[in-house]
Formats: C-alpha cells, structure tokens, sequence
C-alpha cells in the first residue's frame, strides 16, 4: 500500500511539472465582459483555429485565467473565482461541442497583480512519454466534460 501511493504520488508531481508549459505556444487572450462568462462570437474563429492546428499535435492545451489578488472583499473575491470557473468551463465547452479531442488543463492564477477578465489560450507541446504521464493522473483530461 505504501509502494502504491508513493507511485501515485510520483505521477502526481510529474504532472504538475508538465502543466509548466515549456513549449509554450500562444494562441491569444479570449477577453469577457464585466459579470458575464459568455465572450463574443469573433472569439468562437480563434478557438476553431486552435483546434485545427492542435488537433493531430502530440501536447496539451493550457487555459489560463488571472484573479486579481488586491481584492479584500471575501464575498467579491469568491464571485470572482466562481465566475473565473465559469468562464473556463464556457471555453471547455465549446471545444467539447467542436469533438476537441485534445488534454486540456486550466490554471487559476491567484496571485495577479491586475484586474483583468482574459483567459489565455496555450499549447503546449510535448512528447508522447510526457502527455501520457500527464494523462494518467486525470484521465477526464482527455475528454472534456
């Protein structure tokens, strides 16, 4: 039992690792309006562009979205955070709707120092050793819920 979980754990760091993005391809910034997770229809031609050039490529897709850390309201800052994951999951959505897929991993950055409403769009290219520790860890990150 021990050797078990000192081998899950190993994948665990593993993936954490991979979610660096070391090949980092840009894809843009997907921008949201004030109080709304839904973003504008121009933005549905960048993500299907995305996915047609990441589509037969060996890596993962990185959604990246900022909270801004100078908020002291309690209340205002978990509405922040649950509209940030609302807007991440407007995003996996769609992909998931365009047949995506490819392994997608979203990061909230906790620790912005602007208020902004952009999520950043990534590909990060690996290997097939990396994708498929990254994929063992969480198998949901191979089809989008």
């Amino acid at each position: 039992m021990k050797q078990l979980l000192l081998v899950m754990l190993s994948f665990l760091f593993a993936a954490q690792a991979s979610a660096a993005c070391p090949q980092n391809i840009s894809f843009g910034d997907i921008p949201f309006e004030k109080n709304s997770s839904y973003f504008d229809s121009r933005y549905a031609k960048q993500l299907q562009a995305l996915i047609e050039k990441t589509q037969a490529d060996s890596g993962y897709l990185l959604l990246e979205f900022p909270l801004y850390k100078g908020e002291t309201d309690k209340k205002l800052r978990d509405y922040n955070l649950w509209l940030a994951n609302r807007r991440i999951e407007r995003v996996k959505t769609f992909l998931t709707k365009a047949d995506y897929n490819q392994p997608v991993v979203t990061k909230l950055l906790t620790a912005s120092k602007e208020d902004t409403r952009t999520l950043s769009l990534h590909w990060c290219q690996q290997g097939e050793n990396e994708t498929a520790i990254a994929s063992t860890v969480d198998p949901s990150r191979q089809q989008l819920k």
